[in-house]
């Protein structure tokens, strides 16, 4: 099931890679049973946890570190971190976790997977996997974080 890309943006907006990641993991993803929803961070910014669709991967965009500034401040290239969440509930086996563990493994091996190396637009090289926060557990639900950075270069709209 192929995906419209959206359109171009602004060189700058580091933001733009978001709906392209999102797109390319609906289509790594959708094969998979039961359906695996791709949420960003304001899809899920009002609802509850009990709430929240699942299975899932979260898309969360985790800020930026400056890698290189220009002397005289009108270019810097930039080091996004990208959270890839996998988000499974399975209380079948709730007091040791082990199916809830299991789903959301396999979950985040095909969601990175289809991460590894991807170039979305706006960014000077491809999606890098590093060090990610640890996984959490909350009655039932697992959340398995990946996390991937992807540099950008910033402008100044007049380089000279």
């Amino acid at each position: 099931m192929a995906t419209t890309a959206p359109a171009a943006a602004h060189r700058n907006n580091f933001l733009a890679p978001e709906p392209h990641i999102v797109a390319r993991l609906k289509e790594a993803l959708a094969d998979v049973r039961p359906q695996v929803h791709v949420l960003t961070a304001a899809d899920l910014a009002l609802v509850k946890e009990e709430n929240q669709p699942t299975p899932a991967v979260h898309v969360i965009w985790q800020g930026f570190r400056p890698l290189e500034s220009r002397v005289d401040g009108k270019e810097a290239r930039l080091d996004h971190t990208w959270l890839i969440v996998s988000a499974v509930k399975n209380v079948r086996t709730l007091r040791s976790g082990e199916a809830a563990r299991s789903q959301a493994g396999e979950l985040a091996a095909r969601a990175g997977g289809a991460l590894m190396g991807f170039r979305p637009p706006n960014v000077a090289g491809p999606m890098r996997l590093t060090q990610a926060p640890g996984a959490g557990h909350s009655a039932g639900f697992v959340y398995l974080p990946l996390a991937f950075l992807v540099e950008s270069v910033f402008k100044a709209e007049s380089v000279s």
